[in-house]
């Protein structure tokens, strides 16, 4: 007999967190549209050189692409896609003629990396994607992060965090102390920082680059390190950056732009509580070249960042001549899902039917047929018990699926046209009604339970 376990990384799905999952994914399809975000859909499998290319993703996460081959293939030909953004990229190259330019899509599906398994960390998970090509904009920078608020705000997310940085104002310290030759690999390092800490990424730092690091001296590291740690906060850590950077032209620039992204922040209503800044934030990707974002729920922060982006200017190039800019943001669906499984904050239910039509031993079958059909047309989902056993047995499945309500009609409610309409979280029933105001009544009864309980 086959064992019937998973590979390592990877994860079946049951209903309890299926449900969720597919209400946040609506909720997020929602707010992406209403921002303009129109869906596209690309490949698992893509061609190698598309996902290797100069400046597609760093070496660590090169390392992690899972490798395809059919029967017959060519080893190393094609492999499955690590993100959604490098595919993006393809994407718009091929199809700027006919999508234009400005483009704004989102995308969710699945991604592969072959890392190590951890708690929120899985081979095989999704990424909710959503992008805008082709301009320089900072209202686009400013709106990915509105749009990051408003998709988990809706979401009912726990307070969280939005941080913000610009890579220039990174690139322009490091030139400043005389290491903008060194600075893909000294942002590799920084952007571990939160992860294992200052010693860990001094060490790291002042490897030789065979060996994973920058070269950088130990006072060199600790300069570094010092100039990320003294820049979190609110907007006011810019002004120290300024005072100590203004002279570095590609500095100022950033700090310039991260403002007039605060100012479109507060203009979209999203409040300043909900963001912070963090000079040290690089995010790991070689593609960044402007403003990046790291999103952590506030007293989770171990989980990492269950949303992150930034803007990537050049990565197109890999696959046309014509420079096509770009900023966007991934929230990441199945850490957000495990971190809100272990807060405790994940509303579990095992239906997604909110009524259940009880199959009344003695009553002709087509009744509850003809019932359901009635709700399901105005948009009421109901569920049909299959077998025409004791209708406690059937409430008893309704409250232990999560079924609001149980609609119920026996022979003697068949012969006078009514129905029972029962709460199945406080068994009032209401006996007697009508069939004529089926719709109606049940529609109440569930704006009732939104807002409240139904009267025991």
């Amino acid at each position: 007999m086959i064992d019937p376990r998973v590979a390592s990384g990877l994860r079946d799905l049951l209903p309890a967190v299926m449900i969720p999952r597919e209400r946040m994914l609506q909720t997020f399809r929602e707010t992406f549209a209403s921002f303009g975000f129109v869906p596209i859909e690309t490949p698992h499998i893509e061609r190698m050189e598309v996902l290797t290319g100069k400046g597609a993703g760093s070496d660590e996460v090169l390392r992690q692409i899972f490798e395809v081959t059919n029967k017959g293939g060519t080893p190393g030909e094609l492999a499955l896609r690590f993100d959604l953004t490098v595919p993006l990229a393809r994407f718009i190259a091929r199809h700027m003629d006919e999508v234009g330019v400005p483009f704004k899509r989102y995308a969710i599906g699945s991604v592969f990396r072959g890392e190590r398994p951890a708690k929120g960390r899985f081979r095989e998970f999704t990424q909710c994607d959503f992008d805008t090509i082709g301009t320089d904009s900072r209202l686009a920078d400013a709106e990915t992060a509105q749009i990051i608020h408003a998709a988990l705000a809706a979401a009912d997310v726990p307070p969280f965090t939005v941080t913000l940085n610009n890579r220039k104002i990174l690139d322009g310290a490091l030139e400043s102390l005389d290491l903008s030759g060194r600075t893909g690999l000294v942002l590799r390092s920084l952007d571990k920082l939160a992860k294992i800490g200052r010693e860990a990424v001094a060490a790291e730092m002042q490897r030789p680059a065979d060996a994973g690091g920058a070269g950088l001296s130990a006072e060199q590291a600790a300069r570094v390190l010092d100039f990320a740690e003294a820049g979190r906060g609110g907007v006011s850590v810019l002004d120290a950056a300024e005072a100590s950077l203004g002279s570095n032209p590609k500095a100022a620039q950033g700090i310039a732009d991260l403002r007039t992204v605060f100012q479109y922040l507060e203009a979209g209503g999203v409040p300043a509580e909900r963001l912070a800044v963090d000079l040290g934030l690089a995010r790991g990707l070689d593609y960044y070249t402007g403003i990046v974002f790291e999103t952590t729920v506030d007293g989770w922060e171990r989980f990492g960042s269950v949303a992150s982006g930034g803007r990537y200017d050049d990565l197109a190039s890999l696959y046309t001549s014509r420079r096509l800019p770009g900023v966007g943001a991934s929230i990441g669906l199945d850490r957000l899902l495990a971190l809100l499984d272990e807060a405790k904050a994940l509303k579990a239910a095992g239906t997604m039917a909110p009524v259940l039509i009880a199959n009344f031993p003695g009553t002709d079958p087509t009744v509850p047929v003809r019932l359901a059909a009635r709700l399901r047309k105005v948009g009421i989902g109901c569920e049909i018990y299959p077998e025409p056993i004791q209708v406690g047995k059937q409430m008893g499945y309704g409250s232990k699926h999560g079924h609001k309500l149980a609609v119920i009609v026996g022979p003697d409610e068949v012969a006078a046209e009514v129905f029972n309409l029962r709460s199945l979280e406080t068994r009032h029933e209401d006996k007697g009604l009508a069939w004529s105001v089926l719709e109606d009544s049940v529609h109440g009864a569930l704006e009732v339970l939104q807002n409240g309980s139904l009267p025991s």
